[in-house]
């Protein structure tokens, strides 16, 4: 007697691979996925860096902004550094400072500090925080006026 179908260990088998291939695409997609966010605060330091350095060559000095405080879910600190600080000074803003609008990362920029926190005038240092609940939550990238970078 012939008889058509698939025996249980059979499907058990199939459910398996199916569940191992998940697993591995879900993992895969994950990590990518991080890379692409952490691709985001690369490339917006950079653009501060330059910034940075075009208001130095300009003013003789690097901007000042105020208000702004150096950690995660912070993200009032793009708009203080757009304008000038939290007192809106046109003499401290990087108005070309435009990360986009849906940023995982919160950034700031500290004055008369190196990349390792040494006092060094004149100098900056422009750091990226992780926000809470995202795939980069705990991350923290800097680059100062000597383009000394932890990425």
């Amino acid at each position: 007697m012939k008889r058509n179908g698939f025996t249980l260990i059979e499907l058990l088998v199939a459910m398996s691979i199916v569940a191992i291939l998940a697993a591995i695409s879900l993992s895969a997609y994950v990590g990518v996925s991080k890379r692409a966010d952490r691709s985001e605060a690369y490339t917006n330091l950079e653009a501060l860096k330059l910034l940075e350095d075009q208001f130095f060559a300009d003013a003789g000095r690097y901007p000042n902004p105020s208000g702004i405080t150096c950690a995660k879910d912070r993200p009032q600190n793009v708009g203080y550094i757009r304008q000038g600080g939290s007192t809106a000074d046109s003499a401290e803003a990087l108005p070309n400072f435009r990360p986009g609008a849906s940023t995982v990362f919160s950034y700031c920029i500290e004055n008369n500090i190196d990349f390792n926190g040494a006092a060094l005038v004149p100098c900056f240092r422009a750091r990226a925080f992780g926000n809470s609940d995202t795939r980069v939550d705990g991350d923290t990238f800097a680059i100062d006026c000597d383009n000394e970078r932890n990425f």
